[in-house]
């Protein structure tokens, strides 16, 4: 009785939470913070990533490892995922139209991907916010791609977005399932890149990684990246882009506007 009752208390706070996330979505509770991605090589500001945060009225701000893993159980990822890009897109415009040409890149969940009218919607919101199409970077998980999805990675590559698989991991993936996709950029994860310090078999992998990424034509993306150490072993086997607190944490909008402002985008200072 008492494993039953239990049960149900888990049950009713499940449930309980995602209202939770459906008031959140309708009230705007959900917000985007954006962390720049630097050339590594000439210190230059050429994109930022789109994070979602949650501004609970209660907790205060939470991190997506609180309440993404919900969102996907209940489905609601998908909404609040369509209502990311379009928030992420309509900033983007609105940089560009100050003058700022850097990408800004957007993670998709697997639920978000498989919805039948995806495509369709990635066009539209390119359309409604005026941003460029190859400006625009689709990040996904690697499970994401599993199964038989080239076609719909084709319908998004001839929109022209560029096409991102997050947290790659040298050593338990091959570039070889990635070179029949239409993808162009692949982001280091940033377990891997905390190893490069200390792990020689760590940069011998990343050396590999970047020959194979030469020859595809795939753009190396470092994530996480903590400090100088790291960075110049990057540099170092010619990882050309990062991001991490090294250089910036990640800000709202209006914070990278007044370091937009501040900077010349080609100024070689980091954030």
């Amino acid at each position: 009785m008492a494993h039953k009752s239990e049960s149900s208390g888990e049950l009713a706070k499940s449930v309980d939470f995602t209202g939770e996330l459906t008031r959140a979505l309708e009230d705007e509770q959900f917000f985007l913070v954006y962390q720049p991605e630097i050339d590594l090589r000439s210190n230059a500001f050429v994109g930022v990533e789109a994070l979602i945060r949650w501004r609970h009225p209660q907790r205060g701000v939470l991190s997506p490892d609180e309440f993404v893993p919900d969102l996907e159980s209940s489905g609601l990822i998908v909404a609040v995922g369509r209502w990311a890009l379009a928030t992420a897109c309509a900033q983007g415009a609105e940089w560009h139209d100050k003058g700022f040409r850097f990408t800004v890149s957007v993670n998709i969940s697997a639920l978000q991907f498989a919805w039948s009218d995806f495509v369709n919607e990635v066009e539209e919101v390119l359309i409604s916010s005026r941003f460029p199409a190859g400006l625009l970077v689709l990040e996904f998980a690697q499970r994401t791609l599993a199964g038989d999805i080239t076609d719909r990675l084709n319908d998004l590559a001839e929109l022209g977005v560029r096409l991102s698989i997050d947290d790659f991991e040298p050593g338990q993936s091959l570039l070889s399932d990635i070179e029949v996709l239409p993808i162009t950029i692949v982001k280091l994860d940033r377990h891997f890149v905390a190893t490069l310090s200390d792990s020689p078999a760590g940069s011998e992998l990343v050396h590999s990684l970047v020959d194979v990424a030469k020859k595809s034509k795939l753009q190396i993306v470092a994530s996480g990246i903590e400090d100088a150490e790291q960075r110049k072993r990057l540099q170092l086997e010619e990882v050309g882009v990062g991001q991490g607190f090294l250089f910036s944490k990640p800000h709202e909008a209006a914070d990278i506007d007044r370091y937009l402002e501040d900077f010349s985008i080609f100024s070689g200072k980091p954030l």
